[in-house]
């Protein structure tokens, strides 16, 4: 995966992808299948390591290290689609579409959905880049899409999940912050929209959703 190939960022950022989408695929999983989900977060580590090993620094490896002027006018760009989107969400779940208050959760929601911009428009987008940027925008949101996808796949009993209308929307919306990500230069704009879309949805619950820490170890 060395940088002195062509194909070195290529490979880190397909490994990462692999790594994430081991790690959602068995995280909700007993044991010992979460044994795999483990190793799936060491194959993404293992990439990204890999990546740094060729001299960049984090913060560009991650898409932070360039902020211009024409990074604001993203900024205001995704920060109003994550606003549109969450809006959206609340309505379609049938909640109230502004928050009723301040949960404990806002701080690890808005978390969340920062990790998950640094490592799918920062840093897989960002190691794609050489394939073009329509290619490395497209394999971006689909990475984010089939990790979403697979998170949710394995959801407890009574809860239902419409995996194609959560695929469409996660590609959709990643599309649109990929896009935000290539002409600001930087991941900040997609970063920024998808804190504020996370914090809309939510910020006033009161503890986290299965999804986060259901996993199959008791």
């Amino acid at each position: 995966m060395g940088e002195r190939s062509g194909k070195g960022p290529i490979l880190t950022g397909v490994a990462a992808w692999a790594g994430i989408l081991l790690f959602a695929l068995f995280v909700h999983r007993p044991s010992p299948f979460f044994l795999l989900a483990v190793g799936g977060l060491l194959i993404t580590t293992v990439a990204i390591a890999g990546a740094a090993a060729g001299g960049k620094s984090f913060r560009s490896l991650f898409g932070l290290d360039q902020f211009q002027s024409r990074t604001r006018s993203w900024t205001l760009v995704a920060l109003v689609v994550g606003a549109g989107f969450a809006l959206f969400f609340r309505w379609y779940s049938g909640e109230p579409l502004l928050l009723t208050g301040l949960g404990p959760f806002l701080p690890i929601g808005a978390s969340i959905g920062a990790t998950e911009e640094l490592l799918f428009r920062g840093f897989i987008q960002g190691r794609l880049a050489r394939l073009g940027a329509p290619a490395a925008i497209a394999l971006a949101a689909l990475a984010h899409t089939s990790y979403k996808t697979a998170l949710f796949a394995f959801p407890p009993e009574g809860v239902a999940v419409n995996l194609s209308v959560l695929a469409f929307f996660t590609f959709l919306v990643g599309t649109i912050l990929g896009f935000t990500r290539q002409k600001a230069g930087s991941v900040i704009p997609a970063l920024a929209g998808h804190m504020l879309f996370d914090i809309l949805v939510y910020g006033d619950w009161a503890q986290a959703p299965w999804w986060v820490w259901g996993t199959g170890i008791p």
